[in-house]
């Protein structure tokens, strides 16, 4: 054993009893079998669900440091330990320090730890607090915790650590016989039966020779099979595997199918998250919660007006990659949120929180001086460089990625001019805005003036006062009486981008071509949802194929199929007209497709999202504010799988025609307490959900093995724990010294990254050629006017420079051939008659200034003094 391990010295002993116990590993614990026969194995395999996806072998995934390097099979006993006098047996992906080596990214340097109960009873599996755990029997192991397994009867458990696509099956057998005393001490002499093979005890040493030539033939057999592969491979095309450093520390969850998650992920109801809890595979099993930064600041400025930081939240957006969210609040402010650099944090209740890392005030704005206003609606750009933001200023802007820019600034229309056409911007407060999902440089806003317009934010449309002008009216929308009635709603866009889809203020959905200029939609649903109830928010599906609309009157959510309102929309809406307005449950569209119940909505901001394929969509519910011990909850509902056909046939038509599904929820979940479900966001790469509550939180649902980064990059960061020392010193520093100001602010101000003091950026050659066009800048100096008008009465006219002034002043044309002449002699003619010194210089005439000196006066004194005292 000592040869093997080379670790027999008294100081390679002790490294190890230190590496144990920086492992937590009991000072009971042991590798040493309670009797022959209990000797517990770990057989390893691979997981066909995530083999298959990933492509990996179990070769390439499992190494077995004491054994051969094909070897699949080990024994929890001190044969298999790299460590002489180990006290247990370590699994990880670090080969320098770990008994079982499992490459993969999901699984910690020192994973996991298995050994010996003291009393012989049980074998232990110990998590050593990896990020993604130890799961036993698809259960995950408490983080830095421990699970015992009896040994007392003939079971098998199945283990998987982290999210690695590999099964490790710990078999124990049956003990023949009951471990004693004496058999005890003479295991714990070294386990001689296993090491002697002369020496016969209880059959022992014959079993494990008949193993060791199994394995050895099974290995044989293993390496030819190896060898065959390999000379098999050389015909083939190489294939080139991108290299990952096996001590990086940046882990990605693996995506596969299995137990979740736990630990700090907020876990909704009893759920474990297994497929018999989760039929349906929603991203529901865990979420975080992202705060909103602040609960009182001021803005941004001067004024020192206080914003509350619980401002209800009117509307959420992701970025199209899904590594940012963008919140807008009814206070007037952008929160943005960065997954990837999102730090967890303690909240006073206990829970953990992420704030965002920017937040942008909508009054700090120099080209608007109307003040704060609600933000109506946010939407990104197709590449994520930019986001569109519509408040109630009736003038959209246009922010960088940072938010720390306006890269546009949109212009006002003239509000007394009635025709929308005939104006250049928005009249009245915008509801809703986007980008075009194909067009990088070309967005979409519409308002409470009843107009649909098109921007173009390339850098070459049209300006006036540095505010962009309207490029094109899409269109103007009317009710069906043909007046001009307001859009209500938030904006949609087709996936495609050649479709616009609207909700009114009489009830109606329309749906305009946004490729061309025309004066009627392409389809329109009068009173969709019955008795001329406002339409306040729609959306399209994944595919395109379905619009939801929801309205904050009414109780429902209804979905709608695109091509049905395209081509029926005319024949609808002369039965509405007939009807005259019944209730809404009785008006069936053919195009509707099924209508949601139990979603009752009290604002206008009530938003509701379709799953990734369109088979599933989900809505909030609001609570009344003056109810108390209520929660708001986020519903789920189940359609019917969309057809990549659209229309049908006609004998189709007719028989689902006026059948419109009714639908009740297939899950329902409180999501936020004493609080309304307003905005709600699914995206489709991430497959997570985002909502956002009437107390201003902004929540995002997820799950460990069905979403992908996004909340789960945060998720596996802990809180920093704080240092006792650090916390003492803090408690008893003086007031307003660093260490106190560091404790209250919880932030560090270096005064050198301030702007004022920043140096300034280099002048380079675009700057230099501008600023010598600048006249100011390279002082210019100022040109002859030409030409023969001159403008202005007396003195400098208007067109007269300061040089022609001179020259007319000073009759310089009249007086100017003095060629041949004295310039000294004309120069004395200025000066005869004329004197330029002063008259205290003229002729010689001596002036008495001072009779005396100081010195004599102040003599005269002294001896008009001593005469005096003389005399008394």
């Amino acid at each position: 054993m000592s040869a093997r391990c080379g670790c027999s010295s008294s100081g390679s002993t002790f490294r190890i009893e230190e590496m144990d116990d920086d492992l937590k590993i009991p000072k009971d614990g042991t590798l040493k079998p309670p009797h022959p026969s209990a000797v517990v194995s770990l057989g390893f395999s691979l997981d066909e669900t995530s083999a298959h996806s990933s492509g990996c072998r179990l070769d390439e995934l499992l190494s077995i440091i004491a054994a051969d390097n094909t070897s699949t099979t080990a024994c929890v006993s001190q044969k298999f330990s790299t460590r002489c006098e180990a006290r247990s047996l370590i699994i990880g992906r670090q080969q320098s320090s770990v008994d079982i080596r499992i490459d993969s990214k999901s699984v910690s340097r020192k994973h996991s730890a298995i050994y010996y109960s003291c009393d012989g009873k049980s074998v232990i599996v110990q998590d050593l607090g990896g990020k993604h755990g130890t799961y036993l029997d698809n259960k995950r192991i408490e983080r830095s915790g421990s699970q015992c397994v009896s040994l007392n009867e003939a079971k098998s458990c199945m283990l998987r650590f982290g999210n690695a696509p590999l099964v490790c099956e710990m078999s124990i057998p049956a003990m023949t016989k009951a471990p004693s005393s004496l058999h005890a001490q003479k295991v714990t002499e070294g386990d001689q039966a296993e090491e002697i093979p002369g020496e016969v005890h209880d059959g022992s040493a014959l079993q494990h020779h008949r193993r060791m030539e199994t394995d050895m033939h099974s290995s044989r057999e293993t390496r030819e099979q190896q060898i065959a592969e390999m000379m098999k491979s050389f015909d083939m095309a190489p294939v080139y595997k991108k290299y990952s450093t096996p001590d990086d520390e940046e882990i990605v969850p693996e995506k596969r199918k299995g137990p979740p998650a736990t630990g700090r992920d907020n876990r909704l109801g009893d759920s474990n998250g297994t497929r018999e809890d989760n039929p349906h595979r929603l991203p529901i099993t865990s979420s975080i919660i992202l705060s909103s930064g602040s609960d009182s600041f001021t803005s941004s400025d001067g004024a020192d007006v206080p914003l509350q930081g619980n401002a209800s939240v009117s509307s959420l957006e992701f970025e199209p990659s899904g590594t940012r969210l963008l919140a807008g609040h009814r206070d007037g402010t952008l929160r943005f949120y960065d997954f990837n650099g999102m730090q967890p944090k303690k909240n006073s209740s206990g829970g953990t929180t992420y704030a965002p890392f920017r937040i942008v005030d909508s009054d700090n704005d120099p080209l608007d001086s109307t003040g704060r206003h609600i933000i109506s609606s946010v939407g990104p750009s197709a590449t994520g460089g930019s986001w569109i933001v519509g408040t109630t200023s009736a003038q959209p802007r246009v922010l960088d990625r940072e938010g720390v820019a306006t890269l546009f600034h949109f212009i006002k229309g003239d509000t007394y001019v009635t025709d929308s056409s005939n104006t250049k911007g928005h009249t009245a407060p915008v509801t809703g805005v986007a980008f075009n999902p194909l067009i990088r440089d070309v967005c979409y806003s519409t308002g409470l003036d009843g107009s649909i317009r098109q921007w173009d934010v390339s850098g070459r449309g049209r300006s006036q006062f540095n505010k962009l002008i309207c490029q094109k009216l899409v269109g103007k929308v009317k009710n069906a009486k043909g007046q001009r009635t307001q859009v209500v709603s938030n904006l949609a866009v087709h996936p495609n981008g050649r479709k616009i889809a609207v909700g009114t203020s009489c009830g109606s959905v329309q749906i305009w071509d946004c490729s061309s200029i025309s004066n009627r939609p392409l389809g329109t649903v009068h009173s969709a949802h019955g008795n001329m109830k406002p339409v306040t928010f729609v959306t399209f599906s994944a595919s395109g194929i379905r619009i939801a609309t929801r309205s904050d009157v009414d109780e429902c959510v209804r979905v709608w199929d695109v091509d049905g309102i395209v081509k029926g929309s005319k024949s609808f809406s002369r039965k509405v007209g007939s009807r005259r307005g019944d209730d809404d449950d009785d008006d069936d569209h053919p195009s509707c497709i099924a209508i949601c119940k139990g979603l009752p909505a009290l604002n206008e901001s009530s938003a509701c999202a379709f799953g990734c394929d369109g088979s599933i969509i989900c809505a909030g519910t609001s609570v009344h504010p003056r109810q108390t011990n209520t929660c708001g909850q986020l519903k789920f509902f189940q359609l019917a799988e969309e057809s990549s056909k659209a229309g049908g046939t006609r004998e189709s038509k007719r028989k689902n025609k006026n059948k419109t599904e009714r639908i009740d929820p297939i899950l329902s979940v409180g999501v936020a307490p004493n609080a309304s479900v307003l905005g709600v966001c699914w995206h489709a790469k991430l497959n997570q959900i985002a909502i956002g509550t009437s107390n201003g939180i902004v929540k995002v649902f997820y799950d460990p093995f069905l979403s992908k980064k996004g909340a789960l990059i945060p998720s596996s960061k802990s809180v920093r724990q704080s240092d006792g020392l650090s916390e003492l010193l803090r408690a008893r520093a003086p007031t307003g010294s660093a260490a106190f100001l560091g404790s209250a602010n919880d932030n560090i101000i270096t005064p050198n990254s301030l702007p004022l003091f920043r140096e300034e950026p280099k002048a380079t050659r675009k700057t230099r050629d501008l600023d010598r066009k600048d006249p100011e800048k390279s002082r210019l100096p100022e040109p002859p006017v030409t030409g023969g008008i001159k403008t202005g009465t007396s003195g400098m006219g208007g067109g007269v420079t300061f040089s022609q002034y001179i020259v007319e002043s000073t009759n310089y044309v009249n007086n100017k051939n003095i060629a041949g002449k004295d310039p000294r002699e004309e120069l004395f003619k200025y000066s005869e008659g004329k004197s330029y010194v002063s008259k205290a210089y003229e002729g010689d005439v001596q002036r008495i200034l001072a009779e005396k000196t100081v010195e004599e006066e102040i003599e005269g004194d002294s001896g008009s003094r001593k005469r005096q005292k003389t005399a008394k």
